[in-house]
């Protein structure tokens, strides 16, 4: 006998019983079909951290401007160039997935689902890293807006 799906609602927001759960892993694990390709996620991921350290600065790290860029430049020599033009579609997808599905009010389930099927041709941690990616562009973006808006009129 099957579980019956059961919403128990918590305010505006949904708690979803195992069966959804279950029923949710099952959908993601139907999506997955990496076509072998491999992406190194190691150069993305300290690109990600920069952007995360440059929109939220840890004001007891001694380090300067200077020493961020340089950071960075050795982040861009390793030709990540090469492989961010391979990926930059995906990131800029899943970004738009992220942002419109919240803006527009969907339940995280869609959402991830989404991005779920659009990653599906990419291993598990490639399909982490670029989500976590698109994160830290919008994030990147939004603090970048937020920091210049009482300085630049563009930015209201």
């Amino acid at each position: 006998m099957a579980t019956p799906r059961i919403r128990h609602a918590r305010g505006d927001r949904h708690m979803f019983s195992s069966a959804d759960d279950n029923a949710m892993m099952k959908h993601i694990l139907a999506t997955h079909a990496p076509d072998g390709t491999y992406l190194d996620v190691i150069p993305l991921l300290q690109i990600i951290e920069d952007i995360m350290n440059r929109a939220n600065p840890d004001p007891s790290h001694q380090g300067n401007q200077a020493e961020l860029d340089a950071i960075v430049e050795g982040v861009i020599y390793n030709d990540v160039n090469e492989m961010l033009e391979v990926i930059a579609l995906a990131i800029n997808k899943v970004s738009c997935e992220i942002s419109c599905k919240c803006v527009g009010g969907q339940d995280a389930h869609s959402t991830t689902t989404g991005i779920f099927t659009m990653l599906s041709n990419y291993g598990w941690d490639a399909k982490a890293v670029i989500t976590l990616a698109a994160f830290a562009v919008n994030y990147g973006e939004f603090w970048l807006v937020a920091q210049l808006y009482t300085r630049n009129p563009l930015a209201k």
